[in-house]
């Protein structure tokens, strides 16, 4: 099968869960109800909850932009937000969010930057995003754990069980960019796996093991920018956490469209950092159906069972469904403009 036909496939599954899981909420719950509910937010906390999506797209190119800079390439701003939704809009669609990377890399080879920088540049930002996620996780289990760890037998479960995937993708992906020696070892099974399944020839090992070496020395001088540059690194974190937080906050602007003000910032914080957790354990295209379905159950306690509902579709719909159809279209233009430019030269 096809890179394509599998991308179709992942979308197509996608739009699948997408269609039950809003016939399932719509069948026990009318549109003009929504609609009567919306009327009752207050639109300027529902205005901030949009801008917080739109901040959350500009760090990401902020950090792009900052960390190709090291390794002495410039971006621009098109570029940067090019990438930054290519991404989101592929790992949204496919299983565990596995299909935004590679597809990200591909689109940064098309404007003649190395692999060798921009894997480093997307192993880094999978690194930090994991690492803020994971440390934003166990500070708010130690500051409010009555209210994560009260939330039910499978939210707990969800909730570890995505933090420590989390922790085994830092751990790897930091081998991957600061280890010299596992990246050598991957090589050699790589090339002895394509040997065996015939897709390279016996006689050609050696050149294409020499070929992979020499691209593994340029990779690993860019590997060896980063560690010589803690500073940057350190600007870099701060740069995805204040990313977080902009996505993180929009249930507390929800919140407050509905005139409630029991909970607190940090408290529906954590809550939204352990739904995030729980996520990431299921290998749901963009968690469709498990977001909804944690999200509601979070909004039942911090909305009342009158709200939890509609709260729950203004949630989802802004801080997923907004982002990924923002994306999207975003991608479409990027991809469409980069056709468009190389037709002309």
């Amino acid at each position: 099968m096809t890179k394509q036909k599998k991308y179709i496939l992942s979308i197509g599954f996608f739009l699948l869960l997408f269609g039950i899981t809003f016939f399932y909420i719509f069948s026990n719950y009318s549109i003009t109800e929504f609609i009567q509910t919306l009327k009752q937010c207050n639109p300027i906390f529902i205005g901030f909850a949009f801008l917080c999506v739109l901040s959350y797209l500009l760090m990401n190119c902020i950090f792009l932009k900052r960390i190709f800079n090291l390794f002495e390439t410039k971006i621009n701003w098109k570029q940067a937000l090019g990438y930054t939704c290519t991404e989101i809009y592929f790992s949204a669609v496919t299983p565990s969010s596995t299909g935004g990377q590679p597809i990200e890399l591909i689109y940064m080879a098309r404007d003649h930057i190395p692999y060798r920088k921009s894997t480093i540049v997307v192993l880094i930002n999978t690194i930090l995003y994991k690492l803020v996620i994971v440390l934003l996780g166990v500070v708010s289990i130690i500051c409010f754990p009555k209210l994560l760890l009260n939330n039910g037998i499978l939210f707990n479960t969800l909730m570890l069980i995505g933090m420590s995937l989390n922790v085994l993708v830092i751990l790897f992906f930091s081998l991957l960019v600061f280890s010299k020696k596992i990246p050598n070892h991957l090589i050699h099974i790589f090339l002895k796996i394509l040997v065996k399944l015939h897709f390279i020839k016996k006689e050609k090992e050696p050149e294409k093991k020499q070929e992979m070496e020499t691209a593994l020395k340029d990779y690993q001088k860019c590997s060896e920018l980063t560690k010589q540059n803690p500073k940057l690194f350190l600007k870099l974190f701060s740069i995805i956490l204040l990313q977080r937080f902009f996505l993180f906050s929009i249930s507390y602007l929800i919140y407050r469209s509905f005139g409630l003000h029991h909970y607190s910032f940090l408290s529906l914080l954590a809550l939204q950092i352990g739904v995030n957790q729980a996520i990431d354990s299921v290998p749901f295209p963009g968690g469709v159906m498990v977001g909804e379905g944690l999200t509601y159950q979070i909004n039942t306690m911090v909305f009342g069972s009158s709200f939890a509902l509609s709260s729950m579709l203004l949630v989802r719909g802004i801080s997923f469904y907004f982002l990924i159809l923002f994306s999207s279209i975003v991608y479409l233009c990027y991809h469409i403009s980069g056709i468009r430019k190389e037709k002309t030269i």
